[in-house]
């Protein structure tokens, strides 16, 4: 017979057909209508069926078993078992309880590398951790999220697990993961830091300090001269003296001594006074003359020449002859020699008084070229010592010099404020002690001498001392910061060095 649906060959007590699946109970009732041409299929399905006619004949169950799961073709020749269905219990409403999942073991990590004695061959294997519950268990709660097409259909199940040939464990499909929150990116780890290791620090040999200290001695050389000249610049020039000069004591100048006498004696001796006058002035009138007179403000105008000469290198030579003294203040005060003397003096008796000067030598005794004569050196010479372009270059050399000493100790903090501290001492101190010696040592030298040079260089160079100590304190200063920086210094060093030998 032939199948009224595909036309397929058929044995006459067949059921359905073996190529379609069609039910021939009703037969009867359908028309076929069957092309006697073979399709492209038949001949080959004819042959087919005809070599296997025997194993083909299937039961009815078979065959609606079959018909279920076309994909999978039974052989007659074995026994086929078909697990039966568990009941499905009922799906509990997953709205009012959570569901729960089966708390999966933490698999042994696998050996890095490899144990020595691990000889399994299937180390690269990927391993799928077996699950203890039931597969069922985890179907129905799966099942509940997933939708009808995800559902078994006809209450089949998937087919029993596969058992691994080495393994001997059943291979399960893996479950489904647990939400988890999304692993937070880790910051990436901070560069580290490689320390730098202080650098050992260079040695200051005996070489370099012995060359450190040469340059030392003419660094307190220029720095001498510089404190020496700028005390002389400002506080002993022409204008500061001559107003110091007016401000003498005339009683005490012209009583101090000079050359075994008083000052007034000396100068009316010298002059030859009483003779010039014809006897009309004695001594006593003579002094009374000189305190009348302008001798003080004589005194610093000539005093004012000498030194802008000296010092400033201003106008020509300010040396005085006899002949400038008496024209000068003799004449200028004859009004006070009437008063005193009732004596008015001729043009002879100036004439004499400038003769008996020239007899004692005053005009060498006050001339600049005589000084330079005695001295074997221009003293116009010193107004460029005493310059300011002079003091500014020696400032410069100083501050020089003082570079090159931190640089021959490689600017070792504690060999520079050493060397610095020691130049800054000493020469302040050399200088303090100048301008100490000018005031009170002249001051203690008149009052046990008595002598006009004493009371000269304490009245008129008092700006001149106060000058030099305060150049001098502020040097000790600077010395003294130096020298106590210098003894922190060492001080630090010598914890430092005790601190690493504890900890060696």
């Amino acid at each position: 017979m032939k199948c009224y649906k595909c036309g397929s060959e058929l044995p006459d007590d067949a059921l359905f057909c073996t190529e379609c699946g069609a039910s021939l109970k009703d037969e009867e009732a359908h028309s076929v209508h069957i092309d006697d041409e073979p399709t492209s299929i038949l001949p080959h399905l004819e042959e087919v069926i005809a070599d296997n006619e025997e194993a083909l004949s299937l039961t009815q169950e078979q065959a609606q078993l079959l018909e279920d799961e076309p994909t999978e073709i039974l052989s007659t020749a074995d026994t086929v078992v078909i697990p039966e269905a568990e009941p499905i219990p009922p799906a509990e409403n997953v709205f009012d309880k959570p569901a729960s999942f089966p708390k999966q073991e933490k698999a042994p990590e696998p050996p890095v590398n490899g144990a020595p004695d691990d000889l399994n061959d299937n180390s690269d294997t990927m391993k799928i951790p077996i699950q203890n519950e039931p597969y069922s268990s985890y179907n129905v709660h799966a099942n509940q999220f997933a939708g009808k097409e995800n559902r078994p259909q006809n209450g089949s199940f998937p087919p029993p697990p596969v058992y691994s040939a080495q393994q001997q464990a059943p291979v399960q499909p893996a479950p489904m993961p647990q939400s988890q929150p999304m692993p937070q990116s880790a910051p990436a780890p901070m560069p580290a830091q490689t320390e730098s290791k202080p650098k050992a620090k260079a040695k200051v040999g005996g070489g370099r300090i012995f060359g450190a200290s040469l340059v030392t001695i003419f660094t307190i050389i220029f720095l001498l001269l510089l404190s020496f000249l700028t005390a002389v610049k400002v506080g002993a020039n022409g204008s500061i003296i001559r107003r110091r000069a007016e401000k003498l004591d005339a009683d005490t100048t012209l009583t101090a001594q000079f050359d075994g006498k008083e000052m007034s004696k000396t100068l009316y001796d010298s002059l030859g006074f009483r003779t010039a006058t014809k006897g009309a002035a004695d001594e006593a009138g003579f002094k009374r003359f000189m305190l009348a007179s302008d001798f003080r403000e004589y005194a610093g105008e000539v005093a004012e020449g000498y030194l802008d000469y000296i010092i400033d290198g201003e106008d020509g030579d300010p040396s005085i002859t006899a002949e400038d003294f008496v024209n000068d203040f003799i004449r200028g005060n004859k009004d006070a020699a009437v008063k005193e003397f009732d004596y008015e003096l001729t043009e002879e008796n100036y004439d004499l008084l400038q003769k008996n000067l020239e007899k004692d030598k005053f005009s060498d005794t006050m001339s600049v070229k005589e000084w330079s004569r005695k001295l074997h050196f221009d003293v116009n010479k010193v107004s460029y010592a005493t310059s300011f372009i002079t003091i500014g270059i020696l400032g410069a050399l100083f501050l020089l010099f003082l570079i090159w000493i931190a640089a021959i100790v490689r600017r070792r903090a504690r060999f520079v404020t050493g060397f610095y501290g020691t130049i800054f001492t000493l020469v302040g101190l050399i200088v303090f002690l100048t301008g100490l010696i000018v005031i009170v040592g002249s001051a203690i030298g008149f009052t046990f001498t008595h002598n006009v040079c004493f009371y000269l260089t304490e009245s008129l160079l008092l700006p001149f001392s106060v000058m030099l100590i305060a150049i001098g304190a502020a040097e000790l200063i600077i010395g003294f910061c130096f020298r106590k920086t210098k003894k922190g210094l060492k001080k630090k060093e010598r914890k430092a060095a005790a601190a690493l030998a504890s900890a060696q």
